[in-house]
């Protein structure tokens, strides 16, 4: 990209996000995805803001669905330019999007549960060494817990309130912290993780509670790889993510009879919507 301005309104759009506390992969995220779109206008010829129209808006929006990438991933590649109109309107100046922007969606894919037996097994597969005491402390506190996938990774010691049995999420999505109760099985496994597991790795000079070989912040990837892992040892065929233990738990939960509303402060849901997604999973029979 050649255009000064379109630099300058990048380095500002990002240095805007950080000093509202954005996560630092989200600011690297949001920030690369208006580059593609600043980039792409560019090569249109349009040097200026002003001279983006609704027509090229939907040209944009039509050689996003040309890729090769999920209906949620171009959800985010326009919301960054919501975003942007934020970032703009706070300085006076006129926003990009005037209209709305349609997002083809895709046919939903079915989630993928896990039963409590096969979560034992997962517990099974874990090696009596520190690398398995992480094991088991990953499904603990995704499956045991529920939290998103970099709620886990960002988790520090501090979190873990032994007290009052509560695990504090400070940044959850949209930046919305919350408390998340931990039972007697999870509290079990904390324990024996913080004094025997957590403290081998990086010679016990790291706060974070799940962290990699040099007691640094691990990432999502990784951590799916060791579940990979655990479900090949434990002859689980089915293909998971960290994702799926959160599906799992908020699923043995509904059957358990929680109310739906509990389920949804457990998960950290906004509104009911995004929680009865798990009462149609129990409908069509997943045990």
């Amino acid at each position: 990209m050649k255009n000064n301005y379109y630099l300058q309104l990048l380095e500002g759009f990002t240095e805007w996000l950080t000093r509202l506390n954005y996560a630092k992969e989200s600011v690297r995220g949001r920030s690369r995805q208006l580059r593609i779109f600043l980039e792409w206008v560019e090569n249109k010829g349009i040097n200026q803001l002003q001279d983006i129209t609704q027509n090229d808006l939907e040209a944009y929006n039509e050689s996003l669905h040309k890729r090769p990438i999920r209906s949620r991933t171009i959800e985010g590649y326009i919301s960054v330019l919501k975003l942007v109109n934020e970032y703009l309107e706070n300085y006076g100046e006129a926003p990009i999007i005037k209209t709305r922007l349609t997002v083809t969606k895709e046919a939903k894919r079915e989630r993928t549960i896990l039963s409590k037996a096969e979560i034992n097994q997962l517990y099974e597969a874990c090696e009596n060494d520190p690398w398995g005491l992480r094991d088991r402390i990953i499904i603990a506190i995704y499956y045991g817990c529920g939290v998103r996938c970099t709620e886990g990774t960002r988790l520090e010691l501090r979190d873990i309130d032994f007290s009052n049995d509560l695990l504090h999420v400070r940044k959850g999505k949209n930046y919305r912290e919350r408390y998340v109760p931990i039972s007697e099985g999870v509290k079990k496994e904390l324990l024996q993780w913080v004094n025997d597991g957590q403290t081998w790795f990086a010679g016990g000079k790291t706060n974070i509670l799940i962290p990699n070989s040099r007691g640094k912040t691990t990432q999502s990837g990784p951590l799916n790889k060791r579940l990979k892992l655990l479900c090949e040892k434990a002859s689980i065929k089915k293909k998971i993510t960290l994702h799926c233990l959160r599906h799992s738990i908020a699923t043995h939960l509904l059957e358990s009879g929680m109310d739906l509303e509990m389920i949804g402060q457990f998960l950290g849901h906004v509104g009911l919507e995004a929680t009865q997604v798990y009462t149609r999973i129990i409908n069509h029979g997943i045990k």
